[in-house]
């Protein structure tokens, strides 16, 4: 076997450590209940792009060229090719594999398993292979095939064919799917990944990746792979350094994100051009990549584009400006067919928007026809309990306890103590917040009794517990309300006890009180659930009978509250006899709307006092010519 074959193995196998730096990055991005389902979606959109750039992928992108647009293969029997061409295979196999896995960061914590399934095997099938072939197919003397090959354009490792074509995918995914719930709208934060430190892990996996994935572009062993490590390598710290500096600047502290970020534009950045550029342009174009990456991440933020990871700003921004910059920073005499920067900035440019136009557009067509029969995105109880449970029924003992703890804050229910799995963080955590949970509700116990008695000291008389002055007059007020709304007739009887002052000074105060109690609640003993007794004051009552249907009705009221109120009371300093005299008032909703609480009550205290100038222990109706 030879060196250049064992080379480009070698740098397959190391792009293909870029699906492990890929599952770290966006799995550290997201929140614990979705990491699980990035991390397999990770994994599946792998499977499918290689087993769907195998059987179809690699014909439309390296076969015959069919009008430099698409490419095509009679014979699929790879393994009777040489191990040289089997290798290329191989190193393009993990290229279609990157390409693939950079959408799911994207999308993530509220795309469905099942569309983004669709979208990787669209991605893989239409978009990918297609312009790949455009940029990169040629034939057998190693003549560009593709039309833009044919006119020169220049992409070496990937900076539109990978990134940006992934790129443009994944933001028209975002744009249909929407932002994820409480990302932005009223009330709307910044939310951060549960683990950054896996985050920055897995950077520095795609970084040694990307070592490969340049690398290994050469397809030998020569003298251009020093040059073309060095440039990844300095083009990969200098995008951290400026998105550093640029964080910095706008928030006042370096963000990790951003820095993250900065990192992976860089390294995208640099693909296009890593083997034409020296040093100096190999670090200026990673700078300007990283400051480039942070200024469109804060521009999606302010058009509320929810890209979880980045992918648009790291991949997409920074391939098209690598891609550019060729025209700027490169020999001249590297170009194929310009015979100056300005003519090969204008092929670039072509290039960046012909693949432009074409993966958006076929993504989001694919996801808009789709759409319609099946749903892209999660519902939102399923966004709330986490993609982990939803999509794949896989929690862990900390989503288990946060989805306990989330379901009690959505319902107000506090009552319960969360379920504890023994010696597991989680179950610490679970513990702590139970003997949380135990003091809150002891807390609120105490509270919520103040308040009833706090109530009860505002609306109710402490002696008789019947409802006091104040609030009988809002009760009667809304009754009012009620009665002109019905249309039906209102009652108040106004109740004076006859002979209570005799009893108060001869017996005590004392009897006063207890004989006051047990009016009461002879009063309450006579009258229906529906009516309402107060105590307006010293030993007057009011009562609120609503929905009269006849005037007799009322007068055998007053008979029964007048002979039980006045029947032989058993006190503890000796028995006691009292009378009691009503006056009552009706109010006709259908024919006065301007009645009030004042009025109704002035009315029947009027007929009142007309019964206790008289004959006493008697009811009376109000009757205004009186």
């Amino acid at each position: 076997m030879s060196v250049d074959i064992m080379w480009v193995l070698l740098c397959s196998f190391m792009v293909a450590v870029m699906q492990a730096g890929f599952t770290c990055l966006e799995t550290g991005f997201v929140r614990s209940k979705n990491s699980i389902n990035v991390a397999v979606k990770n994994l599946v959109d792998f499977c499918i792009s290689c087993t769907l750039f195998t059987v179809v992928g690699f014909s439309l992108m390296f076969g015959e060229s069919r009008y430099g647009f698409y490419g095509f293969r009679s014979n699929f029997d790879l393994y009777s090719t040489s191990a040289e061409n089997i290798s290329f295979y191989i190193f393009q196999l993990m290229f279609a594999g990157t390409a693939a896995t950079i959408i799911s960061g994207a999308v993530a914590e509220r795309m469905k398993f099942s569309g983004y399934i669709i979208l990787t095997t669209a991605m893989s099938l239409m978009v990918y292979p297609i312009c790949g072939h455009w940029i990169l197919a040629n034939d057998d003397a190693g003549a560009y095939t593709g039309w833009l090959g044919r006119i020169g354009f220049m992409d070496f490792a990937g900076s539109t064919v990978v990134h940006s074509v992934a790129g443009w995918c994944a933001l028209a995914a975002v744009i249909i799917i929407g932002p994820r719930l409480g990302r932005y709208g009223k009330g709307g934060k910044f939310i951060e990944g549960h683990n950054l430190t896996i985050a920055v892990l897995g950077v520095f996996l795609l970084w040694f990746g990307f070592f490969g994935f340049n690398g290994g572009s050469t397809l030998a062993l020569n003298d251009k792979v020093p040059m073309i490590i060095a440039n990844t390598t300095l083009a990969g710290a200098a995008g951290g350094i400026s998105s550093m500096i640029l964080s910095w600047y706008f928030f006042k502290v370096p963000k990790v994100e951003h820095l993250i970020n900065g990192v992976v534009a860089g390294l995208v950045a640099i693909c296009a051009g890593c083997n034409l550029f020296d040093e100096i342009y190999g670090l200026l174009v990673g700078f300007i990549a990283g400051i480039l990456c942070v200024l469109s991440m804060r521009i999606l933020d302010k058009l509320q584009i929810d890209d979880v990871i980045g992918a648009v700003p790291a991949h997409l921004v920074a391939g098209i400006w690598g891609t550019l910059a060729i025209a700027f920073f490169a020999p001249v005499e590297s170009f194929a067919f310009a015979t100056g920067r300005f003519e090969q900035f204008g092929i670039q440019f072509m290039g960046v928007i012909a693949v432009g136009a074409y993966s958006f557009t076929i993504i989001y067509a694919v996801m808009k026809v789709c759409g319609k029969i099946i749903d892209f995105r999660v519902s939102e109880d399923s966004e709330r309990i986490g993609l982990n449970i939803s999509e794949h029924g896989a929690s862990s003992s900390l989503i288990e306890l946060i989805s306990q703890m989330d379901l009690q804050a959505r319902s107000g229910d506090f009552s319960n103590k969360v379920s504890i799995e023994p010696e597991t963080e989680a179950g610490h955590i679970a513990t702590f917040y139970n003997t949380v949970l135990e003091k809150f509700n002891i807390e609120s116990v105490r509270r919520q009794q103040a308040v009833d008695e706090l109530y009860k000291l505002a609306n109710y008389d402490s002696l008789t517990s019947l409802v006091n002055r104040r609030y009988f007059y809002d009760l009667t007020t809304k009754a009012i309300k009620r009665t002109k709304r019905s249309g039906k007739k209102l009652a108040l009887l106004f109740l004076d006890l006859d002979g209570f002052k005799v009893v108060n000074d001869t017996l005590g105060h004392e009897a006063g009180d207890e004989l006051l109690v047990q009016a009461a609640e002879r009063g309450i003993e006579t009258l229906r659930e529906s009516d309402v007794m107060g105590r307006i004051g010293g030993d007057e009552f009011c009562i609120i009978v609503e929905n009269v249907e006849n005037v007799k009705d009322l007068e055998s009221l007053a008979k029964k509250l007048i002979k039980n109120i006045s029947a032989t009371y058993h006190l503890r300093a000796a028995k006691a006899n009292i009378g009691v005299s009503i006056g009552i008032s009706v109010y006709d909703g259908a024919s006065d709307e301007k009645m009030t609480t004042e009025h109704l009550m002035s009315m029947a205290d009027q007929a009142m006092y007309k019964v206790k100038t008289g004959t006493k222990s008697n009811y009376r109706f109000f009757v205004p010519e009186e």
